[in-house]
């Protein structure tokens, strides 16, 4: 347990958006921390907990709003929306994508990737839905690489792309395939796969050798797929959603 917890508190799209690492905080402590800081936060809420199971029994099967946690945020107000997975292994893969990919085109690909990824994730709360003026503002962050964008193009029109990320902060750095799709259109071809691979391709060519990704745990065909590229789960993600301001928690406030 650290000896300094923290709750990082920034936004996203959909309003104030709270982060914090379960396995820091001894038991009843975060919900309690929680509830102090989000007090006065109106709006919806996006609650990411990390390690969110670290305190259950090992190997047990608890439903994510059952567990202990799981029960004394939902006496804030908040409610189970997903979990997510990170997943990691070594680079370099151990076999080829099979394809050629380009680099994305800054001041060229913007409208037609949008289109793409927009069609590919329109069930997805957080990457669906994109526009050109978020676009801009990855281009903007100091990660971002042109090179590092990976896309496919069948007779000339991009049909898939695996959006990869460097974190230089992490020790050693840590390759990311942040982004990957295929237009519906194209699906069945084996091109998730393939775009997968060639990210990670390109991240080892840049001499990275940790790779990671994250997953919804629910999307069992892609937890398949990575598991099978030999990637493994390390960390869980819980997502809990709800409308400040939140009760507090021990209080029965509401």
């Amino acid at each position: 347990m650290s000896a300094d917890p923290v709750i990082s508190i920034g936004a996203d799209q959909h309003g104030p958006l709270v982060e914090a690492n379960a396995a820091q905080w001894p038991a009843g402590a975060l919900a309690a921390a929680l509830g102090r800081q989000l007090d006065d936060v109106a709006g919806p809420l996006s609650v990411w907990i990390d390690h969110p199971d670290h305190a259950e029994a090992a190997g047990s099967d608890v439903a994510p709003s059952e567990t202990a946690l799981g029960r004394e945020l939902t006496s804030l107000g908040l409610t189970f929306e997903r979990d997510l997975y990170r997943m990691e292994r070594s680079l370099p893969m151990d076999q080829p994508s099979g394809i050629e990919t380009r680099s994305f085109v800054v001041g060229q690909d913007e409208q037609a990737w949008v289109e793409v990824n927009n069609r590919a994730f329109s069930w997805h709360r957080e990457q669906g839905g994109w526009t050109l003026p978020q676009v801009a503002e990855r281009q903007a962050e100091p990660w971002f690489d042109a090179d590092g964008f990976r896309v496919y193009d069948i007779d000339g029109q991009i049909v898939a792309y695996c959006w990869t990320k460097v974190h230089n902060d992490e020790d050693p750095p840590v390759g990311e395939v942040y982004v990957i799709a295929v237009d519906p259109q194209y699906h069945g071809r084996g091109l998730g796969r393939a775009l997968t691979l060639a990210g990670y391709e390109h991240l080892s060519d840049v001499g990275l050798t940790r790779a990671m990704l994250y997953v919804d745990a629910d999307n069992a065909p892609a937890v398949t797929l990575y598991g099978d590229l030999g990637l493994e789960v390390a960390v869980v993600r819980r997502l809990f959603t709800g409308i400040g301001p939140l009760a507090s928690y021990g209080t029965g406030r509401s």
